[in-house]
């Protein structure tokens, strides 16, 4: 009877003990979850007990922080519109993955030229030692810090935009090497710093590539002359400075678009590439059908500027009412590249001596395999 009775009070103190559930938290909820909290954690966990407390954990690289909420604290809580979304994570093996492929790619030899135009067994061996001890360095520094997605990603373009701006703006390959590690150290630090998130990041890229394009355009759309951009260094220079400006304005303008995401953004330059390309493509389809026909390069620059800006404002807004997961804006990439080869089948097909003649180099019936094969 009395082992009866002591199973029984034991049973009783299983039962009794408190049950704790873990609850699944987005984005959203997070973002307000961490004010509670006075510095970033690494993530946070939340689990509510058989008496409905929220018990909300924020995880620290050395300890963890704990606070308690009733039900109605936590509701309250988490149906505000938060003041700025943020990504709790640590992306750090994507962080030294590309700084790696930077090191091993474009620091490996272009350091070496910004140190010499001359190629010698010094030079040779900085190129060589370079991407070890870059990345080396880069897991060093960050080893005891979280690394958002955003510092990952900006950081990694950072270096390529910069590559590409710092060789144009100095007209140097000794120019490149510089730029580069600034933008990437500066994008990274704003990544960190800041709350950047990929999505945004990938927004100041396409702004980056718009204010070339937006350059050459209006300087058509004024001058009114075919531009070989390879032979103008002062343009190239001018447009440099504006891929700038436009790229990092557009990250700052950003900050507040807490519900951008990545395939938002690359459903924005898609359609901001499509509206600068389907009037100027359409009015060249008239002038190649038609004799004697001439058009301005002033038309064509106007049309693409207006067809750019209507698809820019148009992605734009779809992007503030959508939410697109990053296959789905990759997928409306490749979309319009089937629409485009569907089209020029059918119209090989219907009319292939036309089209083939209207080739640049008239290799209408394959004739240009027959020159390749003659090399």
């Amino acid at each position: 009877m009395k082992r009866m009775f002591m199973l029984m009070v034991l049973a009783i103190m299983v039962f009794a003990q408190e049950t704790v559930t873990k609850v699944k938290t987005d984005r959203r909820t997070e973002s307000n979850l961490v004010t509670l909290f006075e510095t970033l954690p690494d993530h946070i966990e939340v689990f509510i007990t058989s008496d409905s407390t929220y018990i909300i954990e924020a995880a620290y690289p050395n300890k963890k922080l704990v606070k308690k909420m009733s039900a109605a604290e936590y509701r309250g809580l988490i149906v505000r519109k938060p003041s700025k979304m943020v990504t709790l994570e640590s992306a750090k093996i994507p962080y030294l993955l590309g700084q790696t492929f930077l090191g091993l790619s474009l620091y490996s030899w272009s350091l070496p030229a910004a140190i010499s135009d001359d190629f010698y067994e010094g030079t040779l061996t900085i190129g060589l030692l370079t991407p070890l001890l870059y990345t080396s360095s880069c897991f060093l520094l960050t080893k005891d810090r979280r690394i958002t997605g955003g510092a990952a990603y900006g950081s990694f373009w950072g270096g390529i935009e910069g590559a590409y701006h710092g060789g144009l703006l100095f007209k140097s390959v000794r120019g490149v090497f510089p730029v580069s590690l600034a933008e990437n150290i500066l994008d990274f630090t704003l990544g960190q710093n800041m709350g950047f998130t990929p999505a945004m990041y990938q927004r100041k890229l396409n702004h980056c590539a718009y204010g070339y394009y937006h350059y050459f355009a209006v300087k058509t759309l004024f001058v009114g002359e075919d531009i070989d951009i390879w032979e103008i260094d002062e343009d190239l220079q001018v447009s440099t400075l504006l891929s700038l400006g436009e790229g990092y304005t557009s990250l700052f303008l950003s900050q507040n678009s807490g519900n951008l995401t990545f395939g938002d953004a690359l459903f924005e330059l898609r359609l901001g590439a499509l509206g600068a390309e389907a009037l100027p493509l359409i009015l060249a389809t008239i002038d190649l059908h038609r004799e004697g026909s001439n058009t301005d390069d002033r038309i064509y620059a106007a049309l693409s500027l207006l067809g750019h800006g209507v698809g820019y404002l148009w992605g734009n807004k779809l992007s503030r009412d959508y939410d697109l997961p990053g296959a789905a804006g990759a997928m409306v990439w490749l979309l319009p590249y089937l629409a485009h080869a569907t089209t020029l089948g059918f119209t090989v097909l219907t009319d292939n001596e036309g089209v083939l003649n209207s080739l640049p180099g008239n290799i209408s019936h394959y004739g240009y395999i027959d020159d390749l094969c003659r090399l």
